[in-house]
């Protein structure tokens, strides 16, 4: 099931162990998106657990004396039960990914298909959907066009929520600038836009990455590779990628493996933006755009305003 909160669209698998996958909106995008697993650790009943810190002293040392008031001689050192562990990782920017992935390339348009590929209860399910990306300077646009995903009321698969309250297309502008770093997700039907920050991880400048050739996919002819994205919190990202064998290659596919899901990038087709009047539009929100603080409290109001103009 996939729900969006706060900027976030959250996958959640049923069954006896709960996974769930955060992808940025924007990168929804193309982004879309993160990957979060809740796990628990577990427990043997006939076994007794030691906790973390026993207290005991190292060797040659006489033992601590035990305060009187809280243990008796005759009693046991009281044992704590194990608690639950809950992992959460940080959300995957699939925007700042892919700029770090074209980092060689300056000023320019990308335009492809975005694929996300979700297993649930060993069924797959998968979304395709149009995307645009502009590449400017440290500067990244993503546009998704979601008018392949079906409006259905019943439907909760990726994007229904938008869909169905009539949201068509997200638009994500993310700046790394050294005093500009935020991340802006617009949507142009609901004339609306919410601001979050950009996590220093996420700035593609700072994201090392390291390539292993795999020799020519047999399937394509592209040299194909094995990447792999270092953060600067030490937080490491395998991808599969395809590029061209142009004089100046480029990225032409890139797969990523969120959780139990699968992102794929299709880029089609790559050209230069020479026009800095152009570049600079497209980092601008329109004056009669409202921003709003999550993407929830959005969906909201949109929706009960359309309900209003129905009436």
């Amino acid at each position: 099931m996939l729900a969006v909160t706060g900027g976030f669209v959250t996958l959640r698998q049923a069954g006896s162990t709960q996974r769930r996958m955060k992808l940025h909106l924007p990168a929804l995008l193309a982004g879309l998106c993160a990957s979060a697993l809740v796990t628990s650790s577990q427990t043997n009943p006939k076994r007794v657990e030691t906790p973390v810190r026993t207290g005991v002293p190292p060797r040659n040392q006489p033992p601590p004396i035990a305060n009187p008031i809280l243990l008796a001689p005759a009693q046991a050192a009281p044992q704590l039960p194990p608690q639950s562990i809950r992992v959460q990782p940080r959300s995957f920017n699939m925007d700042t990914t892919l700029a770090r992935l074209f980092a060689g390339m300056k000023s320019i348009t990308a335009t492809g298909e975005f694929e996300l590929s979700v297993t649930n209860a060993a069924k797959v399910e998968v979304t395709t959907l149009p995307l645009t990306m502009h590449l400017i300077e440290g500067r990244v646009r993503t546009e998704l066009d979601l008018t392949p995903v079906p409006v259905r009321i019943d439907s909760v698969g990726p994007f229904a929520a938008l869909r169905a309250v009539g949201i068509n297309r997200v638009v994500t502008l993310t700046m790394s600038a050294i005093n500009l770093r935020l991340t802006q997700q617009l949507f142009p039907d609901a004339k609306a836009y919410i601001t979050l920050p950009l996590p220093d991880e996420d700035i593609p400048a700072m994201i090392r990455m390291e390539k292993v050739s795999l020799g020519k996919d047999p399937v394509n002819g592209m040299e194909k590779f094995m990447a792999t994205l270092t953060y600067t919190n030490g937080e490491k990202r395998a991808a599969r990628l395809w590029q061209t064998t142009a004089a100046a290659p480029h990225p032409a596919q890139v797969q990523f493996d969120v959780g139990v899901s699968l992102i794929t990038i299709r880029i089609r087709k790559v050209e230069s933006i020479a026009e800095p009047a152009l570049a600079t539009a497209l980092f601008q929100i329109p004056t009669n755009y409202f921003k709003w603080t999550d993407v929830g409290q959005m969906l909201q109001f949109h929706s009960a305003s359309q309900l209003r103009n129905r009436r």
